[in-house]
């Protein structure tokens, strides 16, 4: 996909037709985000790793939490968090790790009745 039509897609699941401000914002914010003159993959370019995109990350917020990322093959693409994590598991990993061992980590494991010796992919 183009910039542009990333954009348009962007906006149609968005539905922000009765919201002209925010819609200014979210435009504003992809057009810094995307790059400029390239086919840009999708989360739809890897629908066969079998992973379920987050309806957050793709009809909320997408300006703010789908990203780019540069590809083993040099190309780019505008996933959400679950196809990075499939494309790069140790990037999940590290976050998993970093979750595990911050302090800030271990305060919502026990707000959340975490067992430390849980694994969060089970």
């Amino acid at each position: 996909m183009t910039k542009a039509e990333i954009i348009a897609q962007t906006l149609e699941s968005m539905n922000l037709n009765d919201e002209p401000e925010y819609q200014t914002i979210v435009i504003a914010e992809l057009y810094r985000k995307l790059p400029d003159g390239v086919e840009i993959k999708t989360c739809e370019d890897f629908r066969h790793l079998n992973v379920e995109c987050c309806d957050t990350c793709h009809n909320f917020y997408p300006h703010y939490e789908m990203r780019v990322i540069d590809l083993p093959d040099g190309s780019s693409a505008w996933v959400c968090d679950a196809v990075e994590w499939a494309i790069y598991p140790e990037r999940y990993q590290a976050l998993m790790d970093l979750a595990k061992n911050s302090p800030e980590g271990k305060l919502l494991g026990k707000i959340f009745g975490v067992d430390e010796d849980d694994d969060p992919k089970e």
